[in-house]
C-alpha cells in the first residue's frame, strides 16, 4: 500500500472556493510517502494492483484548521487526456472508482469546568474527614468524543501501466463551519 500524506500549509493558502465547482487551484504541497519526506513533484511509483491511500493535513499543526480530501480528477494518463468513458471501462483506466473513508481518530479525553458559580457551602456530613467544613467546588462535565480522519483511497489498474497525471480536491474549515475547496495535480507512475 502506498500512503501519501499531503502536508497542507493552510497560512499560505488563498481564499478558497465556496462548493467544489468553485474549487481554486493550488501548488501541490509536498508530501509523505508511508512516512517519508517527498518533494512535491516527486511522481510516486506503485505497483499494478497496488492500494493507493490519500489523506491532506495541516503542515503546521494548527488544530483549528481541519481538512479533508474529498475528490479525484483523474487528468492525463502517458500525457493522454483522460474521458469520463475511458473512466468508466475497468480495461482502461488507470485506477479504480475511488472510495471516500474515514480512520478512527484519538478519542480526547475532555473534562472541563461546568460554567455555573457556585457558592460556599458545607462538606457533607458524611465525610469521614472534614465534615462540615466550609467547602467551594467547581462542577465538571466530561465527553468521549471520538475523531475521524478522512482519506480517499483507489487501486492501481492491474491491466495498463504509465504515468497518470491527477488531481486532489480538498475541504479545509477554519472555523468549523465553513468550508473552502481547493485542487492540486500530483502524478503516480504505474509500473509491472
Amino acid at each position: 500500500m502506498a500512503k501519501i500524506v499531503f502536508l497542507i500549509d493552510s497560512t499560505a493558502l488563498p481564499k478558497g472556493g465556496n462548493s467544489v465547482s468553485t474549487a481554486v487551484a493550488v501548488k501541490h504541497p509536498p508530501f509523505l510517502l508511508n512516512g517519508k519526506p517527498e518533494d512535491s513533484e516527486y511522481k510516486v511509483p506503485v505497483a499494478q494492483g497496488e492500494n493507493i491511500r490519500i489523506y491532506t493535513d495541516e503542515q503546521n499543526h494548527l488544530t483549528s484548521v481541519k481538512l479533508a480530501p474529498n475528490g479525484i480528477i483523474a487528468h492525463s494518463f502517458q500525457g493522454d487526456l483522460l474521458t469520463v468513458a475511458e473512466m468508466k471501462d475497468a480495461s482502461k483506466r488507470p485506477i479504480d472508482v475511488p472510495n471516500f473513508d474515514m480512520d478512527p481518530g484519538p478519542v480526547p479525553d475532555f473534562i472541563a469546568y461546568s460554567d455555573n458559580d457556585t457558592p460556599w457551602t458545607q462538606t457533607p456530613p458524611s465525610w469521614s474527614n472534614w465534615a462540615n467544613n466550609p467547602l467551594i467546588d467547581q462542577e465538571l462535565t466530561a465527553s468521549m468524543t471520538r475523531s475521524y480522519i478522512p482519506y480517499v483511497t483507489f487501486n492501481a489498474s492491474t491491466i495498463v501501466s504509465g504515468e497518470l497525471q491527477y488531481g486532489v480536491v480538498f475541504g479545509l474549515t477554519r472555523d468549523g463551519a465553513t468550508v473552502e475547496y481547493f485542487y492540486f495535480d500530483p502524478s503516480i507512475v504505474i509500473g509491472p
